[in-house]
């Protein structure tokens, strides 16, 4: 480790830096990178944020420095002698520089001093790129390099925008007004504005349409494409550096761009979603990438917003040797900058071997809206609908109906509006019949809009698999879906759960290893492809894709309800069983699913235990915001199978029925029972 600097043998610091112990380890490496470009930092490696006593050391060493970095993060926010730090560098009108090393809110002691004030987000960058990010702003402010503050402010004019400090990414927030020193204010502001775009390697584009604005850059080969003729590409979360979290739409809007207009490429599937979350920022290891997806090259791409302005840098990586096969920078107004996904679906495919036909190339440039309000709207209800959480979900609808204002022939937030809906009833926060019914109405009004979205028919189908039990005509429409898009996973996963429910289980685990090909660590699509293959016997493949999900979401705990099942349908892993147990005990937040298995697992072991974690089922139960579709499975513990089947049986003939009964773990101990046998029977026929 560096040795810092100590008074003993002072030198004027270029930069303090002022930090959590907790933050410690993470700070030197940051503080060694700066040292070894030449930039002299001070920083306290003594015990002395751990006490009471504050030395006059650190009031030399912030006197003395010409720039103040606050690491900011939960634990420095909470310590007094950081807040004494920052108060000092204010008051000496030093240039201060926050650094988020998390995602946290500034406590009222700090907000004064920090009102207004760029912030880099560090923990939003990626590892490569985040130290040189933050040297290259000191040395724009000219530390560590002989510039003038003219020459600073000379590069950039910052425009002003409301904030007072606390938002992530690389916040352009208007200069303080009540401190003296404005023009090194003014100018740390300036300098990051050059960083998101000098710093991008930005020239000017087309306003008409966007434009390559640096060659491509030449790197490897393209890596062969498999034998079976399809080329598969990770396209990776989409980062994006923006003032406001608002502001970051953009990359989920881009993502879905990229997906839907590189997936008309014949010979070419793109790997996203969940998938490839967990290889964001700091984590794009492009081994780990290549060997856990299976794919032959990664899509990367990094956008910064700067007002209506956008900016996005491209690479598109031989995953065989992480060689870049080529790289563009592409800058653009937000409501045109969407077009590049045209450019970059033709680079691909010259870069795979696969011909563009003039029918494709139309219809990759072709809008499902032109309302660029209407389509960010969309985007973002899209994203707080994948959470799952009720208030995202419910404020989803809002966004959704707004797009529909702006277009009201925009199909899509049709489909969301259904979703939604499906889902509200799905995870317990509304009736069945309502949100069923809405969804219903919605899906219809996508497929009237726009007859060839793919999107439209898995959504009405969902409504007609899970609230009308129309089993065959949902199945249909799931396969409408897939003709017109090959490469929809979301098709093939629920597919994949409505013939598992007709006890095809043979078609639903080929149907569920189409969609795992797409969207291989989906821990939902890995949960439900458990149980077809344990049905069929394939346990071994059961449990692997169980502990996968697992181990790419590990707070989804169906996953582990399905090994517990898969380990229990064996009759001979009670030694596996026992030591999920211990694990699943230790789960302080535990759901149905877990006391799923903690009562099935002691209902015969150990009867005070199967008491105490029954009345504590029940009792979580109670609590939970459920739909009136919910059956007490707990009562086939008590003997009481017959109330379980009649309860069930008069739910379906109501339309009230929720689909899952037969692989349910406690209806497993008593499938030979013939009221259970004939009431599942009844289900995988449905009611078409």
């Amino acid at each position: 480790m560096v040795k810092l600097l100590q008074c003993s043998v002072y030198v004027s610091p270029d930069v303090f830096i002022s930090y959590s112990r907790e933050n410690q380890q993470e700070v030197i490496k940051l503080v060694d990178y700066l040292r070894a470009q030449g930039v002299a930092v001070w920083m306290d490696e003594s015990d002395i944020h751990g006490a009471t006593m504050w030395t006059k050391e650190i009031v030399e060493a912030i006197r003395a420095s010409s720039v103040f970095i606050l690491a900011i993060s939960r634990h420095s926010t909470g310590s007094k002698n950081v807040v004494k730090e920052l108060a000092l560098a204010s008051e000496r009108e030093k240039i201060i520089l926050p650094i988020y090393l998390e995602q946290c809110d500034i406590p009222e002691t700090m907000e004064y001093q920090l009102a207004g004030i760029q912030n880099i987000a560090l923990y939003t960058l990626d590892k490569g790129k985040a130290y040189e990010f933050v040297h290259q702003t000191i040395r724009r402010l000219g530390v560590g390099q002989a510039q003038s503050e003219d020459q600073a402010l000379g590069q950039a004019e910052a425009t002003p925008s409301a904030g007072h400090g606390t938002g992530v990414g690389h916040g352009h927030m208007a200069p303080p007004k009540a401190k003296g020193g404005a023009g090194k204010w003014i100018g740390i502001a300036a300098a990051v504005v050059v960083l998101c775009v000098a710093g991008f390697f930005l020239s000017q584009g087309g306003s008409d349409a966007p434009a390559p604005t640096s060659p491509g850059t030449a790197g490897s080969p393209a890596a062969p494409v498999p034998a079976d003729g399809t080329a598969r590409i990770a396209l990776l979360p989409i980062e994006v550096n923006a003032p406001t979290e608002d502001d970051k739409w953009v990359g989920g809007g881009m993502g879905t761009q990229l997906r839907a207009a590189i997936n008309k490429l014949d010979g070419v599937a793109i790997i996203s979603g969940v998938s490839v979350n967990a290889y964001r920022g700091s984590n794009r290891d492009i081994n780990k990438i290549r060997e856990n997806l299976s794919v032959n090259y990664i899509l990367d791409c990094e956008m910064a917003v700067a007002g209506k302005n956008v900016t996005a840098i491209v690479e598109f990586i031989n995953a065989g040797n992480s060689q870049t096969v080529w790289s563009e920078t592409y800058e653009d107004n937000v409501d045109s900058i969407f077009n590049i996904k045209s450019d970059i679906a033709t680079k691909i495919a010259e870069s795979v071997g696969v011909k563009v036909e003039s029918e494709t190339a139309k219809q990759i440039s072709q809008k499902s809206t032109q309302n660029s309000e209407a389509f960010k709207l969309y985007t973002q209800g899209r994203t707080l609908w994948f959470t799952r959480t009720e208030a995202d979900m419910r404020q989803s609808l809002k966004l959704y109906e707004q797009a529909i204002e702006l277009d009201p022939d925009y199909a899509e937030p049709f489909t969301g509006i259904a979703d939604s809906n499906s889902m509200l009833v799905q995870y317990g926060y509304a009736e069945i019949k309502e949100g069923y019914s809405k969804a219903r109405e919605a899906a219809i009004e996508a497929i009237t809009r726009n007859p060839n979205l793919p999107q439209a028919y898995v959504s009405l189908a969902w409504v007609q698999f899970a609230n009308d039990w129309k089993l065959n005509a949902s199945e249909k429409n799931y396969r409408k879906a897939i003709e017109l898009d090959p490469k929809f996973a979301q098709a093939y996963h629920w597919l994949g759960i409505n013939l598992s429910t007709q006890g095809k289980f043979e078609e639903a685990h080929a149907v569920l290893q189409s969609a795992l090909k797409l969207d291989p660590n989906n821990h939902v699509i890995l949960f439900n492809s458990a149980l077809p293959a344990a049905e069929l016997g394939k346990f071994e493949m059961a449990e692997k894709n169980t502990q996968l999900g697992l181990t790419v979401a590990p707070n989804y705990y169906l996953n582990w309800t399905a090994l517990y099942r898969t380990y229990h349908r064996q009759g001979d892993r009670e030694k596996e069983m026992e030591k999920l147990v211990q694990d699943v005990e230790q789960i302080s937040n535990k759901d149905r699913n877990i006391y799923d298995v903690l009562v099935h697992y002691y209902w015969k072991k150990d009867k005070e235990k199967y008491r105490n974690y029954l009345s504590a089922a029940r009792a979580h139960i109670k609590n939970e915001t459920r739909g009136e579709h919910t059956l007490d499975f707990y009562m086939v513990t008590e003997g009481k199978v017959e109330q379980v089947v009649q309860t069930a049986l008069q739910r379906f003939n109501e339309g009230k029925f929720d689909y899952g009964f037969g692989s349910n773990l406690f209806i497993l101990d008593v499938l030979s029972d013939e009221r259970v046998a004939s009431f599942i029977k009844k289900n995988q026929e449905g009611k078409d």
